[in-house]
């Protein structure tokens, strides 16, 4: 990928200002800028305890991953950024690097289509804009890309753009199980010993009654995967559109269920992407749980068949 890991020059008092060293965040006496909440958050999701997406802003998606980190360690769990979590959470490598954008990128834009029948009839449905390309490529909301690079308005084809470094990711950690806490909305991977070693913020139903609870397993995997539209589940759109059939809708990063799903033993149930990421956490699935998808994507490299599923609240 063009990640250019040396910065060519900062482009505004912004990026001057966005950790020229690597220095820990400040005590947390004094309240936390939001290029220090986001070195938090980039320590945080290069050790696979994610928040979602990195955005720079303090919520309860930073304190729940937070909280996961220090059980992990064995230290107080507080889920704020105390010191002695500090200390044990520095950004491995640069925060921030530069991403330079190629034509490579630029064939992997579609422009959006709004009825299920034109998602249908498309060959991808890839990502709308390089905005959202390079925001799930550096694990963040768009709208800290554009923060991050204020300057550029349209993105094209050569040039570079300041994000946030998860390239310096520790590799994925062995797990025996996945916790799903409804209350946390949190998928978290467990070893043998019960220790927590990975964290992802997820979506879940809406509607408390298509939560399940209890002991499930998972019954297959698959990347980058098509989705069938059951007008059953989506009744208005298919009235609107007159749509009677299933339909097969294509992969991308904007289809329905992401970039990677794990089926349950549950019939219809699942962990799978989003085409919304900024969204996660919010209660907006039909029933199954949703990650990012850069998440959902790590998850199907750990996971096995048979392999436990834990929902509680």
């Amino acid at each position: 990928m063009p990640f250019l890991k040396e910065p060519r020059g900062l482009i505004c008092f912004m990026a001057i200002a966005l950790f020229l060293s690597s220095q820990p965040p400040t005590k947390v006496s004094t309240p936390l800028t939001q290029f220090e909440w986001a070195q938090i958050q980039i320590a945080l999701e290069q050790r696979h305890f994610s928040c979602g997406f990195i955005d720079g802003r303090a919520g309860k998606r930073t304190a729940r991953a937070l909280s996961a980190f220090q059980e992990h360690q064995k230290i107080p769990i507080t889920g704020t950024p105390d010191l002695l979590t500090q200390n044990q959470l520095q950004p491995l490598g640069d925060p921030f690097i530069y991403y330079l954008i190629t034509e490579a990128d630029s064939f992997q834009i579609t422009p959006p289509v709004a009825s299920w029948i034109e998602k249908s009839q498309q060959k991808s449905l890839g990502y709308h804009s390089l905005w959202e390309l390079v925001a799930e490529r550096s694990h963040a909301a768009q709208r800290f890309i554009k923060e991050l690079n204020p300057k550029i308005s349209t993105p094209k084809v050569g040039d570079s753009l300041l994000i946030p470094n998860i390239q310096c990711s520790l590799p994925l950690p062995k797990i025996d199980s996945l916790r799903i806490s409804l209350p946390e909305t949190t998928i978290q991977g467990i070893d043998a010993t019960g220790i927590i070693q990975c964290h992802f913020a997820c979506s879940i139903a809406a509607d408390k009654q298509k939560r399940p609870l209890g002991l499930l397993t998972i019954k297959n995997y698959a990347p980058n995967p098509n989705y069938t539209f059951d007008p059953e589940l989506f009744k208005v759109a298919s009235l609107q559109e007159k749509i009677t059939k299933k339909m097969i809708i294509p992969p991308g990063p904007n289809n329905p269920v992401g970039t990677a799903w794990v089926g349950l033993n549950l019939p219809g149930y699942g962990i799978h992407g989003t085409p919304i990421p900024e969204e996660i956490s919010s209660t907006q699935s039909h029933g199954c749980f949703r990650l990012c998808n850069w998440n959902a994507e790590k998850l199907i490299k750990m996971i096995r068949i048979g392999m436990p599923v834990n929902v509680v609240e």
